[in-house]
């Protein structure tokens, strides 16, 4: 059975100071402005435990984007790990069905799945 859309939809809450706080967390950090798909990245760094390699190809840094993804979604109980792949990879099981979101609402849910992630794994920074 599917949870209803409005599950997924965020209320109304302080999300966009939280994420006002990751952002300037990240300029301060990178010295450099960062959007959503810049911090999936870093996540996906993380999650990985590979630290940041310059010169990546692209497959690589979308590669690194989506495992941020994945771990941002686990934050907030849409996906969880199942195991590692040899390059170290994780495995990632969904454990819930999407409803239909608008762009707005897949992008608010994602910008509140990373800031969860970052209030779980460095609370001290937000």
């Amino acid at each position: 059975m599917q949870p209803p859309a409005d599950a997924f939809r965020p209320p109304e809450d302080n999300l966009e100071a939280r994420w006002a706080r990751l952002l300037s967390w990240v300029r301060h950090r990178f010295d450099r402005e960062a959007g959503l798909e810049a911090i999936l990245f870093l996540i996906g760094v993380q999650a990985r435990g590979l630290g940041y390699e310059p010169g990546l190809d692209k497959e690589t840094k979308q590669g690194l984007i989506m495992e941020g993804t994945y771990c941002a979604f686990e934050a907030i109980g849409l996906y969880e790990r199942m195991g590692m792949e040899a390059d170290g990879a994780w495995i990632w099981a969904r454990t819930q069905t999407l409803p239909s979101l608008s762009l707005q609402d897949q992008e608010q849910l994602l910008k509140r799945a990373v800031v969860t992630y970052f209030e779980q794994h460095h609370p001290d920074l937000l």
